[in-house]
């Protein structure tokens, strides 16, 4: 004889079941504990302090690949411009000491004037990817009677001075006027430029380096000879005239073309020595 189980046993046995599987996903769904919370917390913000760091230093082997490039383009144009010149040392900037044409109408013109010719005219070599301004008026610099490559912009920034870029390189001092007597011990002329033919040691003679201004390096003529020079690289990191922008070294353009990154101990009188007297 076939037997059927009680209805009120059949429910009840069915109600368990349910409360089994109900406490089994209960405790697979249970979620994250605080610690496993923490470690997952600490794992994400050790993987996102990796790719910072990772991110930095791309970003800084482009930008000294780059500031290498343009000071390689700086010295290719001052090359030329040796050749053409009979091998007389560009000044960092010429006087106008009457109707120049080639001054357009301004007291002086700076380097950067003479170098632009040898470049199609572009400015862009003139960039310092690693530039920190002093003035935050002028983040990228200052782009004197140039376009302007970050704007498109061409302004007389500076009137009375033909193309003065500021944008972190400087010309190692060395200037050319009608008063001799003002420059001190530091080479003058009437625009007329020592004759450089003879390099004694162009691998040592520094032309152009980092700076916040269109000039650099040291000036005697203003009272910056090389030692006071020297303690200022030494005791400011950005010191104007010769600001460490390259992880502690500064970054200079010597007179035979090779780029070098200099730290303040390596730095010698005579890496400036052949333009003064």
């Amino acid at each position: 004889m076939t037997t059927f189980p009680h209805p009120l046993a059949s429910r009840r046995f069915k109600q368990q079941r349910v409360v089994a599987m109900c406490s089994r996903c209960a405790r697979g769904n249970r979620g994250f504990t605080l610690i496993e919370l923490l470690v997952v917390i600490a794992i994400v913000v050790i993987l996102a302090a990796l790719g910072y760091t990772a991110t930095q230093k791309a970003m800084y082997k482009a930008k000294s690949a780059q500031k290498i490039l343009n000071l390689k383009a700086i010295g290719g144009a001052h090359s030329a411009y040796l050749a053409d010149n009979q091998g007389r040392c560009l000044p960092s900037t010429f006087v106008n000491t009457g109707d120049d044409p080639e001054l357009n109408g301004n007291a002086r013109a700076w380097w950067c004037h003479y170098l632009m010719r040898y470049n199609g005219g572009s400015a862009k070599m003139f960039w310092n990817p690693s530039y920190k301004p002093w003035n935050s008026e002028y983040p990228k610099g200052i782009w004197d009677d140039v376009k302007n490559p970050f704007t498109e912009e061409k302004k007389d920034e500076t009137p009375g001075e033909l193309c003065r870029i500021e944008s972190g390189f400087g010309w190692v001092w060395y200037q050319t006027t009608a008063l001799p007597a003002d420059q001190g011990d530091w080479v003058s002329s009437l625009n007329n430029p020592r004759p450089l033919l003879v390099v004694a040691l162009p691998s040592q003679q520094i032309v152009c380096m980092e700076s916040q201004s269109v000039v650099a390096g040291p000036n005697p003529s203003i009272g910056l000879n090389f030692q006071a020079w020297i303690m200022m690289v030494r005791s400011d990191p950005n010191f104007w005239a010769g600001p460490r922008w390259s992880d502690g070294a500064i970054t200079c353009l010597f007179f035979d073309g090779h780029v070098e990154a200099k730290r303040p101990d390596d730095f010698k009188e005579k890496n400036f020595s052949i333009l003064a007297r």
